[in-house]
């Protein structure tokens, strides 16, 4: 079934299922049509074209490449992916027997960071919730706990922007948030997380065997970004309590750009891109290091400790839970 989702200031039109609460209106102009392709059999082959960014770890995950006249992003024995150089309309391709569910998470994440960035717009791999009238960023790698923290807050009052993708209006001062996922895709604990809640969010599991939990969201567009935080999990069991610290500029600067949406990029102009961005992020926005006491279980107080350290409760002492 396609739906129609207002996601990252897009408007998407999908084949694939985004699993995402964001309705666009039927009238809006589609940003992005995500359509569903032939199957394809598996290669170890790079897609054609000069390469734009190339991720390799244990294994070969991904490389995308542009030639004349498309975008191709390929996802090793997952599926292939061609975008048309307008970057209004994209295909997946599966690979062998991949199923729905991971070509949800595919389109969902990497697919639509990857065109947001080819637009030109700032991605950062980090979390939102709204507080009061503001917005709070976790910002980091993938496990350093940016979605736990996210869930602790939307626990404790808070209201979901997004989870693992932020889009920002960097014309703004301080930059705005735009609406994303309304899931929070967690590694572990969601069953102790969902807990937390008073009233208990829906469940289930993605297609990379994460939890994910629908939480209450947020509905405003441009929300002001005033802060950033990364989460720095302690797992010793020694500390009871949240530390807090802000970095300077310089420090700012390094630390954001350890953590990109994408990694891989191989392109000079979208790494030029990427770094005018994030210096433009750090000059506006806050960034904080929170060395967190870790769980499960989690301290009943984690999330007001964080709130008050970065100033929060200041800006919107009438939001904050109690």
């Amino acid at each position: 079934m396609t739906t129609l989702t207002r996601l990252y200031g897009l408007t998407v039109r999908s084949e694939v299922p985004l699993h995402q609460d964001r309705p666009a209106a039927p009238s809006a102009p589609v940003d992005l049509d995500i359509v569903l392709g032939a199957r394809r059999g598996a290669t170890d082959a790079p897609p054609p074209g000069r390469t734009l960014l190339d991720l390799r770890m244990d294994r070969q995950l991904y490389t995308g490449s542009m030639t004349d006249d498309a975008y191709h992003l390929r996802f090793y024995n997952a599926c292939d992916i061609e975008i048309n150089r307008e970057m209004d309309h994209a295909v997946i391709h599966p690979v062998g027997d991949t199923d729905e569910a991971l070509l949800s998470v595919i389109a969902g994440g990497t697919l639509l960071a990857f065109v947001l960035a080819l637009r030109g717009e700032t991605v950062l791999h980090a979390s939102a919730v709204q507080v009061g009238d503001v917005a709070l960023g976790f910002v980091g790698a993938s496990g350093m706990g940016k979605s736990t923290t996210a869930t602790l807050m939307c626990a404790d009052g808070g209201r979901l922007i997004t989870d693992d993708l932020l889009r920002l209006d960097l014309s703004q001062s301080p930059p705005t948030c735009s609406l994303g996922a309304t899931e929070l895709r967690l590694r572990k604990a969601a069953g102790d997380l969902a807990g937390r809640f008073e009233r208990q969010p829906t469940q289930r599991i993605t297609g990379d065997e994460r939890d994910a939990l629908a939480v209450s969201v947020a509905d405003t567009e441009g929300l002001p970004l005033v802060g950033l935080v990364v989460p720095a999990p302690d797992h010793s069991g020694q500390s009871t309590r949240a530390s807090v610290h802000r970095l300077g500029a310089k420090e700012s600067f390094i630390m954001l750009s350890r953590f990109p949406r994408l990694l891989g990029w191989q392109d000079t102009r979208m790494l030029g891109q990427q770094f005018q961005q994030l210096g433009d992020v750090v000059e506006r926005v806050p960034l904080y290091v929170a060395r967190l006491p870790w769980g499960p279980p989690f301290a009943h107080d984690l999330a007001a400790d964080v709130r008050r350290a970065v100033g929060i409760d200041e800006l919107v002492p009438a939001a904050v839970a109690g």
